[in-house]
């Protein structure tokens, strides 16, 4: 990546880095670089499928709504009964470029022109294809601020909140992905799984992507701003993509009713094998996962590991993250026991009662910590180089304890610098800003 000045804002030159060493999943090969190099260049402003052509396109006028030229790149023979979940990642170059495009394309490769109400992986697409997109705009963003803040000190003071989106980034791609390997084919919209993801990510994305633009306003990029109308085409799609606020509130309704899947009578410490190795195809686990059972395996994420992670912090006391990780992960195995207790016995008033919905939001929060935790633990096991180490999922619990309302006690471990530093590296070495660190043919 080179710079340029252009009215004093550097303006970024991307070319293909044979040095990037992020990584592609060996069932998304060799779909995934294909559809990206069919795509272009990104940042050609003569490019069709560029950021800025599909910022200010109409969707008639855009080929790619009508012609099979995906089809051709990315073939597809399992019809309805795709892995979801692999299907996303294939699909991530279009997704990372824009939302809408990519989730129709997803919901047709899955197994119709429009995504179905009641087939549970369809559901699933959007939140899914949500985190994407809005990954490529965290990517873009934070390019930029690294770019820029060499030159205007004023834009260092962002780094640190590009590193609080990127981790709420990460946590929300680990509650997705765990969702499309928990949930079956055949499973409706209203499974634990697809009403979790579906309320929590679209408004715990959507405060990311007030952040990032926020983040790109002060940094001098303007509503004409090729930056700017990507991400407001991004949230122009949401209602279509079934992730806006109505859908998220539909999703909530559903949690409610949902509520005492939630509430296991005790950890399932076997969980799903597989569920968590997103360096792996989804587990086949046979006749469909029941939502309590998925439940189960995220309760014992959390609330079975704590006593885990105590002892390796004691072992490893020279690591102020790991140490401060162990705490923040007892703080939230307590809030999770609360939580399951009030599902469990709590006389519930109707889905449209303030309590009920406060309830089934704490119920979503402290599920999303545990497919993070799990997905955490199960990269450290595997010896992924950032994926397993403490800082990145760390600074995501904090954060979700922090949105519970439950306090931490003070630590030295500073996870935002670790994690901007991650950010920035990836951003330079043309590395995604995926849970999978894939690497970026652009």
């Amino acid at each position: 990546m080179t710079s340029t000045e252009d009215e004093g804002r550097p303006t970024m030159v991307r070319t293909p880095s044979p040095r990037a060493t992020g990584r592609q999943p060996r069932d998304a090969a060799p779909h995934a670089p294909r559809l990206e190099a069919l795509l272009g260049d990104p940042d050609d402003p003569a490019n069709p499928y560029g950021r800025a052509a599909l910022a200010s396109a109409r969707r008639e006028q855009n080929p790619l709504a009508h012609d099979d030229v995906l089809a051709r790149a990315v073939p597809w023979s399992d019809g309805p009964r795709a892995d979801a979940d692999r299907l996303v990642r294939v699909l991530r170059p279009l997704l990372r470029r824009d939302l809408g495009l990519g989730h129709a394309w997803a919901t047709r490769l899955l197994g119709g022109a429009r995504p179905r109400p009641d087939d549970g992986t369809g559901a699933l697409l959007g939140p899914a294809a949500l985190v994407a997109a809005t990954g490529g705009v965290l990517y873009t963003t934070a390019r930029l601020v690294d770019v820029l803040a060499p030159h205007e000190p004023a834009a260092r003071q962002w780094q640190s909140a590009l590193a609080a989106a990127f981790a709420d980034l990460l946590a929300c791609e680990c509650l997705t992905a765990v969702a499309l390997r928990g949930t079956h084919p055949d499973d409706r919209a209203d499974a634990l799984p697809v009403a979790v993801a579906g309320y929590l990510v679209p408004h715990l994305v959507g405060d990311l992507l007030d952040d990032l633009e926020l983040v790109l306003h002060e940094t001098g990029f303007g509503p004409d701003s090729t930056e700017r109308r990507a991400l407001a085409a991004l949230q122009a799609h949401r209602p279509a993509a079934g992730v806006d606020w109505t859908a998220a509130a539909a999703h909530q309704t559903r949690l409610v009713r949902l509520m005492p899947e939630t509430a296991p009578a005790a950890p399932d410490e076997a969980g799903i094998p597989g569920l968590f190795r997103l360096d792996r195809p989804a587990p086949d686990t046979g006749a469909r996962t029941t939502g309590a059972r998925w439940a189960r395996a995220l309760t014992s994420a959390l609330t079975g590991t704590a006593g885990t992670d105590a002892h390796r912090a004691a072992v490893e006391g020279d690591d102020p993250a790991r140490a401060a990780l162990a705490r923040t992960v007892r703080r939230l195995a307590v809030e999770q026991r609360a939580v399951h207790r009030a599902c469990a016995t709590a006389e519930l008033a109707g889905p449209a009662h303030p309590a009920a919905r406060a309830l089934a939001d704490r119920c979503a929060t402290v599920l999303l910590a545990g497919a993070a935790l799990g997905v955490a633990r199960a990269a450290a096991r595997t010896g992924d180089p950032f994926l397993g180490r403490p800082d990145w999922i760390l600074l995501a619990l904090e954060r979700v304890a922090h949105r519970l309302g439950t306090p931490l006690p003070g630590h030295p471990a500073t996870p935002r610098t670790r994690v901007w530093t991650e950010l920035a590296e990836r951003t330079r070495r043309g590395v995604d800003c995926d849970a999978r660190a894939t690497k970026l043919l652009w």
